[in-house]
């Protein structure tokens, strides 16, 4: 089930009213029948591979409350066959096609690579000490299937949602309000830039060698938009479902195209991913305990992981690397940042100077995603060459940009609509945009309610000749 359906729509209305008019008590039953029934949907039989990371971790968590000794062997199995399903659906497809292994035609479970972390970080910290173990079968399986959040994050710990999920909250008016405002910027962005964006990116990448390197360039800073206002839209469309039963999950963007740095960016950008990562695998690690060298190569695996965690292909472990060796450049090069900003009197708060550092960032990070995005590691680089030493800056000027799925109209649509999406961004920098508008005349408010429904209907998915796109994310 979607989230761009009139079915999820029906489906999640369904699912408020039965919420709030059952008794407190039961309502965290309902979140679990309507968990099931929006994992089963589709293709009922992949829940099996939920049901075995519940069903074992779950065993793990009970095992270990009366189990102290040991725990670490047994803790390892069970990651071990966590991972080893992930790995499995996510890789063999890959290796049927290179190997000439028999073909199982393979489905990759919904969220897979979702719960599959949120249940390691379920096993570790309860083997920690810092997670309480659920005595109950069923409210375990609440928590690793939460409907709002399984899809694609933000990735939940155990002991952020287990009183939210469990209590029961009486209807509140302004919590759900903000819920429908949070899911109604989910769709422009996702409805209106992501899949607008797509049209363009979707026509230039897969035959990249025949166009110009400035073309490629648009595409490229293009895609870096679609990835960040498709994924923030799914987010913000669960959040705000998640809101609207009176429950918050955790922040996953922090606003990260205005970060300074690709260490600041990283901070910034799918929070829940960067904070499992520190967590699990550079702290474990030895972080940076070692001295620089250990910390610089716990850097660069732990980025190695995320790389292939997000695909199978060579290309992303190269992404991998890339984000490692950024942050380990990045801090190398620190003092001699620090010495050209002495001798030229440049203070490091000055507006110009933040400015060229978020430009800066924005192009590591698009470079990245031009790797991360291309068919393979060859495409990608070819790409980044020919952006190089095939510039032709005349395709702003004699309408070569339109020949790509996107008319002069839609194009320039597509701007202002990413404009308007940066300005909400800069103004959300200096505080809670829905808080700021709850304190507007209702004819404001209504206003920039129904503008925005408009623009979603006229620019989105119901535009003509435009239809939605599944969400990015959803494939990793």
């Amino acid at each position: 089930m979607d989230f761009l359906t009139l079915t999820f729509a029906a489906f999640f209305i369904i699912s408020v009213l039965c919420y709030y008019v059952v008794p407190k008590k039961m309502r965290w039953g309902v979140l679990l029948i309507s968990s099931i029934v929006f994992y089963m949907w589709s293709v009922p039989y992949l829940i099996i591979y939920l049901l075995f990371s519940a069903v074992t971790t779950y065993a793990y968590g009970r095992w270990a409350e009366k189990n102290k000794k040991h725990g670490k062997r047994i803790l390892a199995l069970v990651i071990t066959a966590n991972l080893a399903v992930l790995l499995f659906v996510k890789f063999y497809p890959l290796a049927e096609a290179r190997l000439n292994l028999p073909a199982l035609n393979l489905l990759v479970p919904m969220g897979i690579s979702f719960y599959t972390l949120q249940v390691i970080a379920y096993c570790v910290d309860v083997y920690r000490g810092k997670a309480e173990v659920q005595q109950s079968f069923l409210k375990y399986l609440l928590f690793v299937s939460f409907f709002p959040q399984i899809l694609q994050g933000p990735i939940p710990r155990y002991e952020q949602l287990k009183t939210q999920l469990y209590e029961g909250h009486a209807f509140d008016y302004r919590t759900a309000k903000f819920g429908l405002q949070l899911i109604l910027w989910g769709l422009f962005l996702k409805m209106v830039v992501a899949d607008r964006a797509a049209i363009f990116v979707n026509a230039v990448f897969p035959e990249y060698h025949l166009y110009e390197g400035t073309v490629l360039a648009v595409a490229a800073v293009l895609y870096s938009i679609q990835l960040y206002t498709d994924f923030l839209g799914c987010v913000c469309i669960a959040m705000g479902a998640a809101e609207v039963y009176g429950i918050h999950l955790q922040t996953n963007f922090e606003r990260p195209y205005q970060a300074v740095s690709v260490k600041d960016f990283w901070r910034r950008w799918h929070i829940s991913l960067s904070s499992w990562l520190r967590d699990y695998v550079y702290i474990p690690l030895g972080g940076n305990r070692k001295g620089k060298l250990r910390r610089y190569i716990n850097l660069i695996l732990t980025f190695l992981v995320s790389g292939i965690w997000h695909g199978s292909g060579l290309q992303y472990i190269f992404w991998g690397l890339m984000q490692g060796g950024y942050q380990v450049t990045g801090e190398i090069l620190q003092p001699v940042r620090r010495k050209i900003r002495s001798i030229l009197k440049i203070r490091e708060e000055s507006p110009v100077y933040v400015l060229w550092q978020r430009i800066c960032t924005f192009v590591l990070i698009t470079i990245s995603w031009v790797i991360f995005r291309a068919s393979n590691l060859r495409a990608g680089l070819s790409m980044l060459k020919r952006m190089v030493t095939d510039f032709t800056p005349w395709v702003f000027f004699d309408g070569t940009l339109y020949q790509f799925g996107i008319e002069a109209r839609s194009f320039f649509a597509l701007i202002f609509c990413i404009i308007l999406a940066a300005a909400a961004e800069h103004y959300q920098e200096k505080g809670n945009i829905r808080e700021m508008l709850e304190r507007q005349h209702i004819i404001v408010r209504w206003s920039i309610y129904l503008g925005a429904i408009a623009l979603i209907i006229v620019l989105g998915v119901y535009g003509p000749g435009y239809s939605a796109t599944q969400f990015l994310y959803g494939q990793f």
